[in-house]
């Protein structure tokens, strides 16, 4: 393998970096000087063709299309409840059930973020606001509601990123849910460390103390569900505990009345639809595997989108529920429509742009109309084969640095298993150690890479009034990601 290669392969993470730390430029210049720089990359020093090229950028926006639709219509909800002060209700009614502010904090960003996520609804729509509207600086709030999930992601979105894991590796769903759970317990608690620096208040030591007490009950609680029923709601399970255990601490019961009830009426309707949806055998087969559409854009990579499976649809349908509910007028649901629109075109243009830089580094090396694959000249393959010759025994403490990797450049935590999770089985064998926690390790970085991931960033600052700090926010959190992930990679080499 040439060492220039394995040197060019990290050029778009210095750039990115470069971009975002020092120069601090928001997610859309990111997303178009890092498109272009990728284009040019994989054409001139990786062999790609420009027709290869073009066709897996456009594959990549139509990958990134689904969770578009989810930020734009949980951009318009969000729009809709804070223009109502529906959001503002809500915050103060949680208020009511915890000790003081602080709590309240850690309630939404670790207890109700985790839970989303849990359930399969992104987090970042309902938690970054409910931060907003809490006090909480537009850049914080931003960077909360992705730091909140990130340590525990691995066990979240309802076991798919385990599943996907399984599938990819061979090895089986529980054994691989184990080992991500003993790792998360670290990642959970390097997280939740973090928090404190983003609130208003950070409680001192107190404050620290409480917070680590958070993430090391999330994590454990997220263990022993794994353990003892599955992984496929070990998230979910630990974030609802989590709210009952700060509601209980606060001694306190919230008031409900019928305008709350109103309120909270939307997040109710996505939770109850999308749990129904993964919980009901019939409902999950019909809107995971019959209603859906397949497309291919590329002869190497098969779409398929499953509309009634996503958030988007429950989203919107939560959107009119909320409008209905609330008495919205007409012609305000179309300043709130216009509205939606123009806060949101420009992190929605970022995520598509980084979600085609993503599929052109995944296809690289890819010969004229996708006929063969060169691997030595795949970017995925050069940076994972690179890693494991030139650390040697080292190879396990960087590991979850390449789940980081993978999903600082494409945004997705799975990308990144698609990527790397099939060498972690031939470095097993070749290091003599065991594949599950390697495949595990990798997961683990994945999704602490989720702080430092510039889409993730544009899909948090769009729904707190924070678009343009995207640079502010990647120039904290890209570090913070880094260190995670190399400190997950310690403890995942003691354990080997």
């Amino acid at each position: 393998m040439e060492l220039t290669l394995f040197i060019l392969c990290w050029t778009p993470v210095i750039l990115l970096t470069l971009l975002a730390v020092v120069f601090r430029r928001p997610a859309l210049e990111l997303s178009v000087y890092s498109l272009i720089f990728t284009l040019l990359l994989t054409m001139f020093f990786f062999n790609t063709p420009l027709s290869v090229a073009l066709l897996t950028g456009l594959d990549g926006v139509a990958t990134a299309l689904p969770l578009i639709l989810v930020i734009f219509t949980g951009i318009l909800l969000s729009t809709l409840l804070t223009a109502t002060g529906s959001l503002k209700r809500i915050v103060d009614w949680l208020m009511g059930g915890v000790r003081d502010a602080f709590h309240r904090n850690l309630l939404i960003t670790l207890g109700i973020s985790n839970f989303m996520e849990g359930a399969s609804v992104i987090a970042e729509p309902g938690v970054a606001p409910m931060l907003y509207a809490a006090g909480v600086s537009p850049a914080g709030a931003a960077a909360l509601s992705i730091i909140g999930y990130s340590g525990l992601m691995t066990l979240e979105l309802t076991g798919i990123i385990i599943t996907v894991l399984s599938l990819v590796t061979g090895i089986p769903i529980q054994e691989l849910g184990i080992a991500s759970a003993w790792l998360s317990v670290p990642a959970t608690l390097a997280m939740a460390a973090c928090v404190p620096m983003y609130l208003p208040e950070s409680g001192g030591i107190r404050g620290m103390a409480l917070t680590l007490a958070c993430g090391f009950f999330l994590g454990i609680a997220a263990l022993g569900v794994t353990v003892f029923i599955g992984v496929s709601i070990s998230g979910m399970v630990a974030g609802l505990a989590l709210i009952f255990c700060l509601i209980l601490l606060g001694n306190r019961k919230p008031e409900t009345n019928i305008q709350i009830l109103k309120d909270t009426a939307p997040f109710a309707f996505m939770l109850a639809t999308l749990l129904l949806i993964n919980i009901i055998p019939y409902l999950k087969e019909l809107t995971f595997r019959r209603l859906t559409i397949t497309v291919n854009i590329i002869p190497v990579h098969k779409l398929t989108f499953q509309p009634f499976f996503s958030a988007y649809i429950y989203l919107f349908l939560a959107f009119g529920l909320a409008a209905y509910l609330l008495k919205v007028p007409k012609k305000h649901v179309r300043e709130i429509l216009g509205a939606a629109m123009r806060k949101g075109w420009r992190p929605l243009l970022a995520m598509g742009l980084f979600g085609a830089m993503g599929q052109i580094i995944a296809y690289s090396g890819y010969a004229e109309g996708f006929a063969r694959l060169d691997q030595a000249h795949n970017i995925p393959w050069v940076l994972s084969h690179g890693l494991k010759l030139y650390t040697g025994t080292l190879y396990p403490v960087f590991v979850p640095l390449l789940g980081w990797v993978g999903t600082f450049l494409t945004g997705y935590g799975v990308a990144s298993l698609m990527l790397f999770a099939q060498l972690q089985i031939e470095a097993a064998n070749l290091l003599g150690v065991s594949a599950t926690w390697l495949a595990a390790g990798l997961a683990v970085g994945a999704s602490v890479g989720s702080v430092s991931s510039p889409f993730k960033v544009a899909m948090a600052t769009s729904m707190c009034n924070a678009i343009g700090t995207e640079g502010e926010i990647l120039r904290r959190t890209i570090p913070l990601g880094l260190a995670a992930s190399l400190f997950i990679g310690v403890i995942l080499r003691i354990v080997l």
